[in-house]
């Protein structure tokens, strides 16, 4: 705390001080969320503790809740056409959270000590050449584009430029992920940096904004053994929003063609998956309602040549079974439980998955503060069993999402006690259905839960 705190200190000092001419401002939020789940239980298992293996847990009837909360703070200070931007984010923890094992929580030692749970997580300089071409260089946001179907925004260390021009606005960014050549560490490892490069767009064409966006994944740093070893990944996204006659509207297709080689050539995987995305909305005077279609591919023998690597080869090899599906990621939020908290099928949201919900949302109540909010959605996996060719045996590999179905209920509400605060109380209620032999049905599982939220 006291390093945030000083950092927050200098820079407002600096931006005070008649020599520097610079500019300082604050910004931020602060998000308490209570929550009490029913029938938590996120993965394929039993109700048979008899049945019960490594795989296949038991299921559990019981219920808990529990208390979260954030903080983020954003310091800018800006010098003429230069500002150095920063994220602090506090406190992102559980109420009175203590380390796995442990029944109690010594408040007085081991409990948010001075420099805990709190991080700098952005860190870049921003200056624009005129009113044409802006750079950016640092820690700043990325892994987001175009909606947030498929992202996950992280930190990224970038330099990155963008360009007005009569089409639009253009730009590049080059970004370090892994580094094994700086000074002071093995400079052998040269070949073992991870680096990504894109090249994006943004142009409007009589009211539809149009957003493509090539990233390319040079990953080495992942892959076991030693050797002429690789992990590429070639990212096509394009994107659409604005309006389509009486709606409004927002679409994504992104697609991925993945390369694996490792054991010098011994290990040579070719594989892509796809997804969509198409959410339309109209605004009417007492409410927002919507509909929203996502769908996420699935390679069920590229997951059983993981599975099968992992076996006989290196287990770190199971990592990427991951990537044989198309995940929806994190910021996406399809759902409160199935997306968001379950992450189902084994994603940060819904993973290799086709999501049909319809909503509602900014319903007037006819008190002013007080709106509500409601979906429904319906939700098929796309996994599937696979064949695996690595052993040369051409074992299939059972998938237990194969066939799952599931649905979803939401209920929420938002009332603003001032236009800074805002109370939010929603419930959730799910059903899910595995349809695989041997696999039990869970019971529906439910959340009721409330939050608060003060933003600056």
């Amino acid at each position: 705390m006291k390093k945030v705190l000083c950092t927050i200190a200098l820079m407002l000092l600096v931006a005070t001080s008649a020599y520097a001419q610079a500019t300082f401002s604050l910004t931020g939020s602060y998000w308490a969320e209570g929550k009490y789940w029913f029938n938590y239980n996120p993965v394929p298992g039993t109700d048979n503790p008899a049945n019960v293996t490594a795989n296949l847990p038991l299921y559990k009837e019981s219920s808990f809740g529990f208390y979260e909360q954030d903080v983020n703070l954003f310091p800018k200070i800006t010098v003429g056409n230069t500002s150095l931007n920063m994220k602090i984010a506090i406190t992102d923890t559980n109420w009175g959270e203590v380390a796995a094992g442990d029944t109690t929580n010594d408040l007085g030692t081991n409990y948010l000590e001075p420099d805990d749970n709190i991080a700098i997580e952005r860190a870049f300089i921003t200056h624009k050449f005129g009113d044409k071409f802006t750079l950016d260089v640092g820690l700043m946001d990325g892994t987001q584009w175009g909606t947030v179907f498929a992202d996950d925004k992280t930190g990224r260390w970038r330099v990155k430029g963008t360009a007005v021009t009569p089409i639009g606005v253009v730009g590049g960014l080059v970004e370090k992920i892994a580094e094994n050549g700086a000074v002071g560490e093995n400079a052998a490892w040269e070949n073992d940096d991870s680096d990504d490069y894109a090249l994006f767009a943004v142009t409007k064409v009589g009211s539809v904004y149009i957003k493509p966006l090539f990233f390319y994944v040079d990953t080495d740093h992942v892959i076991p053994g030693d050797g002429d070893n690789y992990f590429k990944r070639l990212y096509y996204s394009l994107a659409f929003d604005g309006e389509l006659g009486p709606v409004s509207f927002e679409s994504e297709f992104n697609y991925n063609d993945y390369k694996l080689e490792a054991g010098d050539g011994a290990i040579d995987e070719d594989w892509n998956t796809w997804g969509m995305y198409f959410n339309v909305w109209k605004a009417l005077d007492s409410m927002t309602p919507g509909f929203v279609f996502a769908y996420g591919s699935y390679d069920g023998d590229q997951a059983a040549n993981f599975a099968a690597l992992g076996q006989f080869v290196d287990p770190s090899f199971n990592n990427f079974a991951y990537f044989s599906g198309l995940d929806f990621e994190d910021d996406f939020n399809s759902t409160v439980i199935l997306g968001d908290e379950f992450g189902w099928g084994g994603g940060d949201d819904l993973l290799a998955a086709t999501l049909l919900k319809l909503y509602v949302n900014e319903i007037k109540t006819g008190i002013e503060p007080l709106t509500l909010s409601t979906y429904f959605a319906y939700v098929m996996s796309n996994q599937e069993d696979g064949q695996e060719s690595i052993s040369g045996s051409n074992i299939t590999v059972p998938n237990t999402y194969e066939d799952a179905t599931a649905w979803e209920f939401g209920l929420g509400a938002t009332y603003r006690i001032t236009d800074n605060l805002y109370y939010m109380p929603y419930f959730a209620y799910a059903d899910i259905n595995y349809d695989v032999t041997g696999i039990d049905d869970p019971d529906a599982v439910y959340i009721i839960a409330n939050g608060i939220e003060f933003t600056f």
